[in-house]
């Protein structure tokens, strides 16, 4: 037989339960599973003399009494009830199998997992943060056993419809095994490590739980693998965790070998094997500081106080102090609260002024002021009595137990109307000024006004300069500014407290008291300390407002772009009184300041074809992006303003000043400005919403500007996405001004799409009426004209018959001027009533373009002498003809050299 034992497993290794299953109850009514156990020769083991690697082959045995339902462990009573109450705990976690501890003890060993990570998959249902305070199952467990519940039951349903429980294997090696193990530790001892390693691994094969294997291993290889010796023993520790100085020393070697993570791990476990022990959260706590892990290091402390007992107050009281400072500084005063609670409901009895002053700050910031006034009321010398003789004179209040759960509660505290309080002489000033804001904050001014003046009489604003403010700030709460003056004012003229957030207090309630002239003095002082408090300089802009002051507004309201952290808000303000004081120069440049924070600046008239063709906010942005890098340009500004963060500046008000803008633009015509300040709203995400608003507010700039080439980028945009009318009319303005003819192939292409009628059938025909192929226009304006007769299309029709009469080498030119002699007669009729001067013009100019004067000057006439009708009166500006027919009249008169006549006309409907 070889007798390597490397190279076979110890699979005749398991163990005979014979004398075990003596113990245990058959249950002759359940299933009967035969279970196969193969016996071992004990003698072989416990004789010393034999080589243990000589092995006999063992007997088969079958059992054929053994129950389905087996108990893998035999407990105490002791022990069961800790189990028990476990198992009623963390019920639905689930039993991880030997084959999967093993592979997780394997991925440990190979650095695949670090110990945490084992530790947790190991044990799923143990949380070590919530364990450390779980003492009582410290206090059942026997720790003379040595097994360890770590992972509750597993419930499976048995065949008789009933529930099933399987408990978690044993962690005590059976009896054979222990000889072995006894065994390994004799070979480790005498030099034989090889044998005892593989002795330790045979056995860890067959029960994975055991500790011992693994402290035989950790031993083994301490000389020569230290950091494998410190695997094996943090297994072994996790295996048997209930010896608290056996993790201080594994966390010890962590820190040797720089794993701080681990030793923090090795700590918690510490810590949960003994949770009162002060000096294992101290430590704990260095090591989470070193680490950065701030929340980990007050968690820590506050499961501290928790543990601890009311016979150790110098810890509590050192401790929760120490966390409520921290919370404070942190703003978490729930937690200073939760802290402080520990001092008063454990020691009450040792607690001090300092621990007074504490906790009655943390209520006010709470506003708890009831329970400030009982801490005040019964731990100091103050007293207040009641009008309601059931409530107790000296402290006001039911006396409750600080420490129960309705301690917070607002409905414990109930005040009634106080009658009357005092506060001696010996009381230090900050109780003092902490019951003051109490009372105020529980609206009992009549009391203030007797306590007021002594307080502020008495005590040196120099020395407690902040106690005045804190009840100032009280006072201006309850809108009591006269009374809050008069500790601002002994603040504003002391050498130590005169400064700018104490004046800004003092302005403040000089609002109050509606006295703007020393509110703007006291801002101004404000100012000066600090100029960069943009709260107060808006405040004072406000007030030089009220008093019609707005140049002195807008000096205020001045921010510094190079220097200063711009606030949106503030500029906002001040372009609003730029543009009401008319110093329109500044307010373009400031508007533009602000549109700057989302909006691109526009350097020159080139980086517009960027902007036209995309869509997208995003696409122009990049198409800009690679403008300026094909230029060789910086594609960020230089010196650039950065703002702040202000959501009181809606996108609806930024909106309407980016139309005032506009409008004072094109009022001012300063078209070129308008063009700039509409393509940089192109490229605002703030303003995507309002997209197509904006483009047609470029496609005005571009119009006013003359600006046809980026104008028809624009409107080509808005036809494909809003094909209204308006935009075909918007179109047509574009053509007529446009300096090329790439609108001729987009009406080509959109031709084939569009139904018979249509803006872009006409256009095309007006394209070719321009550009001088009359039949093609003719053409298409009759094949219209026959789907819906209109009068624009006759007039059309009519204008380019006279077109094709008046060319040169045009034939039967008397049947063209017929012609178009019967469509405009037609125009005429469809033009209806309001249209009548307008017709009349139309004709004369007909008549006038062949040469038929006498007709010509028949309508013109008719112009001058016939009512406008309503809408030319309305508007007559824009629709009155009579200048124009007046001064055809003139040029008819001229050319039959009738002078006096020509002048008439020229001196009735024309002179200005």
């Amino acid at each position: 037989m070889d007798t390597n034992m490397g190279d076979e497993p110890l699979s005749k290794l398991d163990i005979s339960l014979s004398n075990e299953t003596e113990e245990m109850e058959i249950d002759e009514e359940s299933t009967i599973a035969p279970v196969i156990i193969e016996e071992l020769d004990e003698s072989a083991i416990s004789s010393m003399d034999v080589d243990l690697t000589e092995f006999v082959e063992a007997k088969a045995i079958e059992i054929t009494n053994m129950p389905q339902t087996v108990m893998s462990e035999v407990y105490s009573e002791q022990s069961d009830s800790a189990v028990d109450n476990a198992t009623e705990a963390e019920h639905s976690n689930v039993l991880l199998t030997p084959d999967e501890e093993d592979h997780l003890t394997k991925q440990f060993l190979n650095g695949e997992l670090t110990f945490s990570e084992y530790s947790s998959r190991m044990d799923p249902g143990v949380d070590l943060e919530t364990t450390e305070t779980d003492s009582s199952r410290n206090d059942v467990e026997n720790e003379g056993i040595e097994t360890n519940i770590t992972v509750p039951c597993k419930t499976l349903k048995s065949q008789s419809g009933g529930q099933t429980h399987y408990k978690r294997k044993k962690r005590a090696l059976p009896p054979v095994l222990q000889g072995l193990m006894g065994e390994a530790n004799l070979r480790f001892a005498r030099g034989d490590i090889e044998l005892a390693a593989k002795i330790c691994m045979e056995i860890i094969r067959q029960v994975p739980s055991a500790p011992e294997p693994f402290h035989t291993l950790a031993m083994i290889y301490e000389a020569d693998q230290p950091e494998k010796s410190l695997q094996f023993a943090l297994i072994a520790a996790h295996l048997s965790p209930k010896d608290a100085d056996q993790w201080v020393r594994l966390a010890n070697l962590s820190l040797e070998s720089g794993d701080i993570k681990q030793a923090i791990t090795c700590y918690n476990k510490a810590i949960q094997a003994n949770p009162k022990d002060v000096t294992l959260y101290e430590a704990r706590a260095e090591l989470l500081d070193q680490n950065g892990d701030r929340r980990a290091y007050l968690k820590g402390f506050l499961k501290l106080i928790h543990q601890l007992e009311p016979d150790d107050a110098e810890n509590i009281i050192k401790y929760a102090k120490m966390l409520a400072k921290r919370y404070m500084e942190e703003n978490n005063n729930e937690q200073a609260l939760e802290a402080m609670e520990n001092i008063f409901s454990k020691c009450p009895s040792f607690i001090t002024l300092e621990e007074v002053n504490i906790m009655t700050e943390i209520l006010i910031t709470l506003k708890k002021f009831k329970r400030c006034l009982y801490i005040l009321t019964m731990y100091t010398r103050i007293w207040v009595k009641y009008k309601n003789p059931d409530e107790k004179q000296d402290t006001g209040v039911v006396t409750k137990k600080l420490g129960s759960e309705k301690t917070e509660e607002s409905d414990e505290f109930n005040i009634n109307e106080i009658e009357s309080c005092g506060i001696p002489d010996d009381v230090v000033v900050d109780l003092k000024a902490k019951f003051l804001v109490t009372l105020i904050e529980l609206s009992q001014m009549k009391q203030i006004e007797d306590l007021l003046p002594k307080f502020y009489l008495h005590e040196n604003p120099d020395i407690s300069g902040d106690l005045f403010l804190d009840i100032a700030e009280a006072l201006m709460g309850k809108k009591e500014f006269e009374k809050a003056l008069r500790l601002l004012d002994p603040l504003v003229n002391s050498n130590n407290y005169s400064l700018a957030a104490v004046w800004l207090r003092h302005a403040e309630c000089w609002v109050g008291c509606k006295d703007l002239e020393k509110a703007i003095k006291s801002y101004e002082i404000v100012r000066e300390l600090s100029p960069q408090h943009l709260g107060a300089r808006t405040a004072l802009a406000k007030l030089y407002q009220l008093k019609g002051r707005y140049n002195k507004a807008i000096e205020v309201l001045h921010q510094d772009r190079e220097s200063d952290t711009l606030d949106p808000l503030v500029i906002y303000q001040r372009t609003l009184l730029l543009f009401k004081v008319k110093r329109y120069d500044e307010y373009f440049k400031s508007g533009m300041l602000l549109f700057s924070r989302h909006c691109a600046y526009i350097r020159n008239k080139v980086e517009l074809n960027a902007l036209t063709r995309p869509f997208a906010v995003r696409q122009r942005l990049e198409s800009l992006q690679l403008h300026r890098l094909h230029c060789g340009e910086k594609i960020e500004e230089e010196n650039a303003p950065s703002f702040l963060d202000s959501p009181e500046l809606s996108e609806k008000k930024e909106f309407q000043l980016l139309l005032q803008m506009c409008k004072l633009a094109c009022t001012l015509q300063r078209y070129g400005l308008l063009q700039r300040i509409c393509f940089s709203a192109l490229t605002s995400k703030r303003f995507e919403k309002r997209i197509y608003h904006i483009m047609f507010l470029c496609l005005l700039s571009c119009i006013y500007n003359n600006d046809s080439y980026h104008g028809y980028n624009i409107v080509r945009q808005l036809l494909r996405d809003i094909p209204k009318s308006n935009s075909w009319n918007l179109l047509n303005i574009i053509v007529q001004r446009a300096e090329d003819s790439r609108h001729n192939r987009f009406i080509m292409r959109l031709l084939g799409r569009e139904d018979v009628f249509s803006y872009l059938n006409i256009m095309h025909a007006n394209n070719c009426l321009i550009s001088g192929t009359y039949k093609y226009a003719l053409h298409d304006y009759i094949s219209l004209f026959k789907v819906v007769p209109s009068a624009l299309l006759a007039l059309l029709i009519g204008v380019t018959l006279i077109q094709m009469a008046c060319q040169k080498l045009s034939v039967k030119k008397n049947q063209l001027v017929i012609q178009a002699v019967a469509f405009l007669k037609k125009y005429s009729q469809l033009r209806g009533e309001d249209g009548k001067q307008e017709t009349y013009y139309n004709m004369g100019r007909a008549f006038h373009q062949v040469g038929l004067l006498p007709a010509a000057v028949h309508f013109y006439k008719l112009v001058l002498e016939e009512d406008p009708g309503e809408l030319v009166k309305e508007n007559p500006l824009l629709l009155d003809l009579k200048k124009e027919a007046a001064f055809n009249l003139h040029l008819i008169y001229l050319q039959s050299d009738n002078y006096l006549l020509a002048r008439m006309y020229l001196e009735n409907y024309i002179t200005v």
